[in-house]
């Protein structure tokens, strides 16, 4: 989720912080991998309100990879191309970062690389501190919860928790297919937060939106979700629950306003 640290004790500016990876997806395809991190960074971090929505977000990227082994130089490039182009496209700009290139454990009898992953950090100006949303369902009558799946991408369990609880990875992970959607989504979502339109909010990323529903649960008692996934476009209610597409969850008080917003948007 997101971190907020105020910058004095009065004020109401501050600074809003997040992480994000997805090291199963990058085995599959490390452009995924590398736009998946990025997009759960910006999932997390959206629910804090930035001055300037999400061209107030700067990142940083932590690369580790195992290079100098068979393939995996040229993930890397594509890995990193990814990154470049995606911040470029979103409008934001990944000044630092760091990295650790090789990755690979040596035995007397075998070698074990550890999977290419970038773990991507966001930083943000926060202009509110006090309207920063939680990731907890509120009981209020006349709440309507949203999902809004920011990849753009079919709903697909390759490099999914899901699947590794069946020790499988998958040929097909999700992935951001369009970068404009994505960075419209984000600022749509800020819209709604600076309205005081959503009481409730958490990203959908690792163990998918049945995770994400059941994480906005847990921390109150006697509380629980009725949802109905029969309208979105997939026939597999498995896959819509546990694939780990980059998107939204949030609860509202008054969904007729935030239709409006999203139309607009």
């Amino acid at each position: 989720d997101v971190g907020v640290m105020a910058l004095d004790y009065n004020g109401k500016e501050g600074i809003a912080n997040s992480i994000g990876h997805s090291p199963v997806a990058g085995i599959i395809d490390p452009v995924a991998g590398s736009k998946n991190a990025i997009a759960e960074a910006l999932t997390n971090i959206v629910w804090a309100p930035l001055k300037d929505k999400i061209k107030s977000v700067s990142l940083s990227a932590n690369w580790m990879w195992p290079c100098k082994n068979e393939g995996e130089d040229a993930r890397l490039y594509e890995a990193v191309k990814a990154v470049s182009d995606f911040a470029i496209n979103l409008g934001i700009n990944v000044p630092t970062g760091k990295d650790s290139l090789s990755m690979k454990q040596k035995y007397k009898d075998m070698e074990v690389i550890s999977p290419g992953t970038v773990v991507i950090s966001a930083a943000g100006h926060c202009d509110d501190i006090k309207k920063v949303v939680e990731p907890v369902f509120t009981k209020e009558q006349g709440n309507k919860i949203f999902y809004i799946n920011l990849s753009g991408d079919k709903f697909k369990l390759g490099g999914s928790s899901f699947a590794q609880t069946l020790n499988k990875l998958g040929n097909n992970a999700p992935s951001v297919q369009d970068d404009s959607l994505f960075a419209k989504g984000f600022n749509a979502v800020q819209n709604l937060i600076k309205k005081d339109l959503i009481s409730a909010g958490h990203d959908v990323s690792a163990g998918g939106l049945i995770t994400a529903l059941l994480e906005m649960c847990f921390a109150d008692n006697k509380l629980g979700v009725e949802v109905d996934v029969t309208s979105l476009e997939e026939a597999d209610p498995v896959k819509v629950l546990f694939a780990e597409n980059a998107g939204v969850v949030f609860q509202s008080l008054n969904p007729a306003a935030v239709e409006d917003v999203l139309q607009n948007a």
